[in-house]
């Protein structure tokens, strides 16, 4: 049975996402009158909610000055992306051995639609399929804690990593680099997997380095 959110924690989920989603720009204020006004809410749940905000690295708080959406240097995303590319070469090497003939299958599926946005230049929803081929991965490996950091690190850094795939050539390289991962998994290579993810990932930081005034 599917648990009842209340009304604070559909409030958080929204402004949670109106971040991640851009309605809200990075350092952009979230002064406490308007925003307990327009999501309908008491500035004390809300208090509530900007504490939770601040937890999940979404925005910053300071004494005296109030709420602001959190927004990352170059050298904050690139940091991120060097310590995900550990966690996510980890997660498929620890998955490549277990993850079940059923589930590659569901990702051969997943990239062949990916491929077919791509082919019809439909980058936005090549991202989302994107998302649904790694996550494949983490349901699979056995160590959910790292898994939950890497999700983590991914959802804080989601206003960014979507803009990638805009970059010129960076769609095609993207694709490439997930056929020879799920070719790695069919294998059953686990450093093979886990070499060519970690690739995989600080090719993303190389485009975000080249690309720092586009993407930002």
């Amino acid at each position: 049975m599917t648990k009842k959110l209340n009304r604070s924690q559909i409030v958080f989920n929204k402004i949670k996402n109106d971040i991640l989603n851009g309605v809200y720009s990075p350092n952009e204020s979230l002064k406490e009158v308007d925003v307990s006004e327009k999501y309908g809410i008491s500035r004390n749940t809300l208090k509530m909610i900007l504490v939770q905000l601040e937890s999940e690295g979404l925005i910053t708080i300071e004494p005296n000055k109030g709420a602001k959406v959190r927004n990352y240097s170059l050298d904050e995303v690139l940091d991120f992306l060097v310590v995900r590319s550990v966690l996510e070469g980890l997660i498929i090497r620890l998955s490549t051995e277990v993850v079940s003939d059923a589930v590659l299958e569901e990702m051969e599926n997943t990239l062949a639609i990916m491929k077919g946005y791509l082919d019809n230049n439909d980058l936005v929803s090549y991202s989302k399929k994107n998302q649904v081929f790694h996550e494949y991965i983490y349901e699979a490996c056995p160590n959910q804690v790292a898994v939950d950091l890497v999700r983590d690190l991914k959802t804080q850094m989601s206003k960014y990593n979507t803009r990638t795939i805009l970059v010129p050539g960076r769609s095609d390289s993207s694709y490439q680099e997930h056929f020879k991962i799920l070719e790695a998994l069919k294998e059953r290579d686990a450093l093979k997997a886990q070499e060519l993810m970690e690739t995989h990932v600080l090719n993303v930081q190389k485009t975000f380095k080249e690309n720092f005034s586009l993407l930002f």
